[in-house]
């Protein structure tokens, strides 16, 4: 099928020869035999052409893999001996047992990529891992031995995953440097490398740890917001008025800046949280709401319940929540009303309200059961058992 009568005679014949050439006497009559029959039958000529080839592919397999196992073995010890070394010279130092001279010198290998690669990472885990004094020494050393010349050639990378070492090392090591290359990558594509280029903003900038929002032309997204905020409560970042970002156009932003406003109890941006009523957004106007809530604005009474006829059920759901912490017996009427035209979760969630917001408005619940029919009563007994 593949190939010509005189191909298959001349391969038939190259392998009768290589037999006679290469093999034992008594091997070679069993082999010659093998081919004679395997040319006669077809079949038999496409199976050992198929068991060569699936040979062939095994072996090759095994090599590759044994190949890989070994050089990956080979790193693995390189990378050992010399971290190990490196570490040993750079603490003689840190611990004034030598001086820089002698320290230099015993970095062996230090100009080979490899063990630049090295010498930055046994730096990073000593900026984890050292306090104090050591602080000011560490990027002394990483730039004595010019290591952010590498960094920053990993942050202008084209690939995503040198660019975010990049900045982590010129973030932690290179600060003073790491500010030119950061502004240029807080919109960078890649999600990864800009939520990495944005926190190490926060940390590079403590006085200004937010300016970067009104440079953002992609989304401010959760898992950076998260970072983020995990960065100014270890680290006692100075906490700005988040309330100048509200009008930001990012939606994200505004509803980020809101969170915070909430978290940090800045209860001097009451007027401009209660201006996010009003927006488009149902998610913002859920957090304005929430806001409202935890931060006790009493005053917002009217307003929350103006809006609640033509909010969403999860937004309806947060105003009467916000009613549990801040209502008076001024707003029984509206929350019976809502007890008695309401879903079946605003129902639960008016009689919640009721039942914890004060002792009277406790009264008036049980008032009502008593006057209730069966559904309610069920809904009233479900809230005021203790077990719920």
């Amino acid at each position: 099928m593949f190939f010509s009568t005189d191909k298959i005679s001349r391969i038939k014949k190259n392998l009768i020869s290589y037999g006679n050439d290469h093999f034992p006497r008594g091997v070679r009559s069993f082999y010659i035999s093998v081919v004679e029959n395997a040319f006669q039958f077809s079949i038999i000529f496409l199976l050992v052409t198929l068991s060569l080839f699936f040979i062939i592919n095994i072996l090759l397999v095994f090599i590759i893999l044994n190949y890989t196992i070994r050089k990956k073995s080979y790193k693995e010890k390189f990378e050992k001996v010399y971290s190990k070394m490196y570490e040993e010279v750079l603490l003689s130092y840190l611990f004034g047992s030598i001086d820089w001279e002698t320290a230099f010198l015993k970095l062996r290998g230090r100009n080979k990529p490899k063990n630049r690669r090295i010498l930055t990472s046994v730096l990073m885990n000593f900026n984890t891992n050292f306090k104090g004094e050591f602080e000011s020494l560490i990027p002394e050393i990483y730039t004595r031995l010019g290591l952010q010349h590498d960094s920053m050639r990993l942050a202008r990378s084209g690939y995503n995953h040198k660019k975010v070492a990049g900045i982590i090392e010129l973030t932690h090591l290179y600060p003073e440097g790491a500010k030119g290359i950061i502004d240029k990558l807080i919109n960078d594509p890649s999600d990864y490398v800009r939520a990495e280029a944005q926190t190490a903003y926060v940390k590079l900038n403590p006085e200004t740890p937010f300016n970067f929002f009104y440079q953002l032309e992609q989304p401010f997204a959760m898992w950076t917001q998260l970072s983020v905020f995990n960065l100014i409560r270890v680290h006692q970042l100075p906490v700005p008025s988040f309330a100048q970002f509200l009008t930001i156009r990012h939606p994200n932003i505004r509803n980020f800046s809101l969170r915070m406003i909430t978290f940090f109890q800045q209860l001097e941006n009451v007027p401009d949280i209660l201006k996010m009523v009003d927006s488009k957004l149902d998610k913002t106007r859920f957090l304005t709401y929430k806001a409202i809530n935890n931060l006790r604005l009493y005053d917002s009474r009217d307003l929350i319940k103006n809006r609640f006829e033509n909010e969403t059920e999860k937004n309806k759901l947060e105003i009467i929540r916000a009613l549990r912490n801040i209502g008076t017996e001024d707003d029984f009427g509206f929350l019976e009303i809502i007890m008695t035209n309401g879903t079946m979760s605003l129902k639960t969630e008016a009689c919640r309200s009721m039942y914890f917001m004060s002792p009277k408005s406790r009264e008036r619940l049980l008032e009502i059961n008593n006057q209730s029919n069966d559904e309610l009563k069920l809904l009233i007994a479900h809230v005021t058992d203790p077990r719920n």
